[in-house]
């Protein structure tokens, strides 16, 4: 019985399967955009890293219920994220006063759900996969070297035989770890803790999309994007010796996206919606 329904089903839709594709097109897209960026945890603040957003996609419709619409959308892009700031690092005694820029450029895949009111608007909300495929971090213009890794603290030497710091969160308990391994508590944390050279090579973003269709295929879309785990953990000194301890921060992409879609197979696809109605 159970082999015989499961036959039934699978006949049903190959039977539907040719009425179902003509009326739900899959739709291509192509982006293009600029991005306003910044690093969340890099002392330096602000949206003052511009970057290119570009890409293309397929909108894969999966529901209609009268005048709403909802659709799968995949995407590939070529994404610039970073930050900039022109006195930056500045703390609290004034190390580190100077440029700095950082840039980095992703292979990205974005998968969003939408949801759209009468051919006109959408809102969209999604995760993605990042790549990056370029990396520069540069301080009054000259580059630190630093490369991609895991972008996390460990110990100067030693390691194997003191526990993993490589997940701490913040500056406190990154002490409470150093002063309970048998360091004296006089002693700095940067003398026995490598601060982080690397930024990690994946990141993982959070999407929200607002859209509105201008004309013939043509829409502007507006996104946010922020990275749902660390791209690198960091120790911020207050010195330019690195040896006075101030803080641990964990850092973040965090990027607004104003872009260009376009839309092909759309009127097409509406004709065939308008046609099923009638």
């Amino acid at each position: 019985m159970k082999r015989l329904r499961i036959i039934t089903v699978v006949l049903a839709l190959l039977v539907a399967a040719p009425t179902l594709l003509h009326a739900q097109i899959v739709k291509g897209e192509v982006f293009f955009g600029g991005n306003a960026c910044q690093v969340d945890g890099d002392e330096c603040y602000g949206y003052r890293k511009f970057g290119v957003h570009a890409g293309a996609g397929a909108l894969i419709p999966i529901l209609k219920v009268s005048d709403f619409t909802m659709d799968v959308g995949l995407e590939v892009l070529f994404n610039q994220k970073g930050a900039r700031k022109s006195d930056s690092l500045r703390l609290h005694q004034g190390a580190y006063v100077g440029r700095y820029n950082l840039k980095l450029n992703y292979a990205e895949i974005p998968l969003m759900l939408y949801l759209t009111d009468k051919d006109r608007y959408s809102i969209g909300i999604g995760a993605s996969y990042g790549r990056v495929v370029y990396l520069d971090e540069k301080h009054n213009g000259v580059s630190t070297g630093i490369a991609l890794g895991d972008g996390r603290l460990h110990w100067k030497e030693n390691e194997e035989n003191l526990p993993d710091i490589s997940r701490v969160r913040d500056i406190d308990e990154l002490a409470d770890i150093v002063y309970s391994s048998g360091f004296p508590d006089t002693i700095q944390i940067s003398s026995v803790v490598a601060n982080s050279n690397s930024y990690r090579a994946n990141d993982f973003n959070i999407c929200a999309d607002l859209r509105v269709r201008l004309w013939e295929g043509f829409h502007a879309e507006l996104r946010y994007q922020y990275s749902l785990s660390p791209i690198r953990t960091r120790l911020f000194y207050r010195d330019v010796n690195q040896s006075l301890d101030n803080r641990l921060r964990l850092q973040y992409n965090n990027s607004i996206t104003l872009r260009l879609v376009y839309i092909f197979n759309e009127r097409r696809s509406k004709a065939n919606k308008e046609g099923m109605k009638n």
